[in-house]
């Protein structure tokens, strides 16, 4: 009996029972369409080489950033994956989607791309009503950089909970890839007339 009573103490002290987690994802939310001609080899292609984040949103806690200089974690809710993997399919998918068009492949995987992407995350986090996206990328051939640049803007919430934060996230992607696709595209054009002179 004195056992017993023990444990229920214990258990009280250290909060009485595990908190309900939640899990959220990222997800693809540019539009896709069907594409209106067969894949084949002798379409260029772009493979998302590289995508880093910062040490402290590699954890499964959602981060939200209360100040310049503070970061808090939700104690319930979670990324249903680690960040990382889930950023770089998330943006691989909606660049395939806007660079199809354009007849720019970008598989899961390739050997030999055309073109590289790398991509570091400064930020990519809750912050106030708003879901924060800064980013470096760098796109490159085998040889040489091609191109670089910076995108950074915020996504309205349209909601307060993780849920809302989530698809905020998401957007905030889809975003990032319909900016870059415009970059692939002016170069993919620029080294295609490069190639054609005499």
């Amino acid at each position: 009996m004195m056992r017993a009573a023990l444990l229920l103490m214990c258990a009280c002290s250290f909060g009485g029972h595990r908190p309900n987690y939640q899990y959220f994802v990222l997800t693809t939310t540019a539009q896709r369409t069907p594409s209106s001609t067969a894949s084949d080899e002798s379409q260029p292609t772009l493979a998302v080489d590289r995508v880093s984040l910062p040490g402290y949103l590699d954890r499964e806690q959602i981060a939200m950033r209360t100040r310049d200089h503070s970061v808090i974690y939700s104690r319930t809710d979670r990324w249903a994956e680690p960040l990382e993997p889930a950023f770089e399919r998330t943006l691989r998918e909606d660049l395939a989607v806007h660079l199809r068009p354009a007849g720019i492949q970008v598989p899961t995987r390739t050997e030999g791309p055309t073109y590289y992407l790398d991509v570091e995350v400064l930020r990519f986090e809750r912050n106030g009503d708003r879901v924060e996206l800064w980013a470096r990328w760098t796109m490159r051939s085998s040889t040489e950089v091609l191109d670089t640049g910076d995108t950074h803007f915020f996504v309205p919430m349209r909601g307060v909970d993780s849920n809302a934060m989530a698809v905020a996230a998401s957007d905030a992607i889809a975003q990032m890839a319909a900016e870059l696709a415009v970059q692939v595209r002016k170069t993919d054009r620029t080294l295609a007339a490069r190639e054609r002179r005499p």
